[in-house]
């Protein structure tokens, strides 16, 4: 037996199994797993065909659990929120990606050529729906630490598989998953800061792993040919810094990293990235030009709904591209063509409401006191953030309209939001705090709230802190 169909066997095992004994999270995770890695792409000839695929077993499992647990016939130990904390609230984030989901489907729906679009618009589906129910169920910090290690160590595995290929076989993988070199590329880059934000904020032994981690998908980034993923990186490095709670261990990992990409990639790689600066001399790059122009051209004529989803490569070479079905090589303008300047609108909202309302936990949060969770909260917000600046920066260069990272981060930053503004972090990050006598000193400052959420006494107003926490003790 072939060793990726015993991985699979056992991966599909805990998402299924786990979901009806943990809770619906188990599903969960193991989807978001397999849409980093892409099995049923990336091991085609080493797994049997199924009726159904290994990702639809776990997500409908996912789906079954939590409509068992909503409706209450079912109690699940790793469901619902944290013991003695509220449950927590949509907000923000959560509207703007239905509203971004609500006009795709209008973009499906008056599409030029519904059947060319409905391939993509499955694909839009899976992502919102699979969102949707995780929002139902993933609902604590520890769950959403769980999701993200989860998260960058599959994209770890994707970066080893491709430097095992070069150091083994000298044989450099342009692809991976179905996915060309460019989506493979930006997916390995989205993954280096959040290994980082893994290994700053783990005690264990076990962080040197992430750190191993991104040094291997750095370099996969590079083996990619990739100079829209390379460059991001690069762009990203200053967010990486701003966020990173150990900035001068970060210098000396990047200039390691750094030392160690240029003595282990040959100089076709080198060449390949220094010839970003030649942009206006490279083919590659005046094609990419002459396509946002074709965009706004395209956008200008259907601004509300666009030609419908991947329907403008249909037209390109009618407003000047060089091939018929070329592509366009940006994420804003492909957008903006096939779902119309409205669409762009929704998306640009929901990248502006996930970057406010993280940044906003992560300013605020900075004095209280540093508990194990109140560090985790903060490393993920860091995360995420770097993460889908890589994302952000690559989307101008690459187009990758239905690429479900981002979406997976999109779901961490509500949640973490949601999980702060219902008070179920401070709630926990005070029990924390009265249990380490060193950290009673540190006052947390009382935080905006709902008017109908009670606002608990601060540590320095409250003549006896621990009897102020829910359940706490003298």
């Amino acid at each position: 037996m072939e060793k990726q169909l015993i991985l699979m066997i056992v991966t599909t095992v805990v998402g299924v199994v786990g979901s009806f004994l943990g809770g619906p999270f188990f599903g969960i995770m193991i989807y978001y797993v397999y849409s980093v890695v892409r099995p049923q792409y990336a091991w085609k000839y080493q797994l049997p065909q199924l009726e159904f695929g290994w990702s639809y077993m776990v997500a409908m499992s996912a789906i079954v659990a939590t409509i068992i647990f909503r409706l209450g016939l079912l109690k699940m130990p790793a469901a619902g929120p944290s013991a003695g904390t509220k449950r927590p609230m949509w907000n923000t984030i959560h509207y703007a990606v239905l509203a971004f989901a609500f006009w795709v489907t209008m973009s499906y729906w008056f599409a030029v050529d519904r059947d060319s679009a409905h391939v993509h618009f499955v694909e839009y589906f899976k992502m919102f729906f699979v969102f949707t129910i995780a929002c139902l169920s993933v609902q604590r910090v520890s769950q959403l630490w769980i999701l993200l290690a989860a998260l960058a160590l599959a994209d770890a595995f994707v970066g080893y598989e491709i430097n095992t290929y070069y150091f083994k076989d000298g044989r450099r993988s342009l692809e991976w998953g179905g996915a060309d070199n460019n989506g493979a590329g930006l997916q390995l880059a989205m993954g280096i800061p959040l290994c980082y934000f893994l290994w700053e904020s783990t005690v264990s032994r076990f962080r040197w792993v992430y750190l191993v981690g991104a040094a291997m998908m750095a370099h996969a980034v590079l083996l990619s040919d990739s100079r829209g993923a390379m460059l991001s990186v690069l762009v990203s490095a200053p967010v990486l810094f701003f966020f990173s709670q150990r900035k001068k261990a970060l210098i000396a990992i990047g200039a390691i990293g750094v030392a160690f990409v240029l003595l282990s990639t040959g100089p076709e790689v080198q060449n390949r990235f220094l010839s970003i600066s030649e942009h206006e001399a490279d083919d590659s790059a005046n094609s990419r030009k002459t396509t946002w122009m074709i965009a706004i051209r395209m956008a200008n004529e259907k601004p509300f709904l666009g030609f419908g989803l991947r329907c403008s490569s249909k037209f390109t070479q009618e407003y000047g591209a060089d091939m018929e079905g070329r592509v366009i090589h940006s994420q804003y303008f492909q957008i903006a063509a096939d779902m119309g300047w409205i669409g762009l609108f929704w998306f640009l909202l929901l990248l502006i409401a996930v970057t406010l309302l993280t940044h906003r936990l992560w300013r605020r949060t900075r004095h209280w006191p540093k508990t194990d969770t109140l560090l985790k909260a903060r490393s993920i917000a860091g995360a995420v953030l770097a993460s889908l600046t890589v994302y952000c920066v690559g989307g101008i260069f690459l187009s990758l309209d239905h690429f479900e990272l981002p979406y997976a981060l999109f779901l961490i930053a509500a949640q973490l939001w949601s999980v702060y503004r219902s008070q179920a972090l401070e709630t926990i990050v005070r029990a924390e705090a009265a249990a380490q006598p060193h950290l009673m000193a540190a006052a947390m400052p009382v935080i905006p709230r709902p008017r109908y959420a009670p606002i608990p006494p601060p540590f320095r107003k409250s003549p006896n802190p621990v009897a102020a926490i829910p359940g706490g003790t003298v």
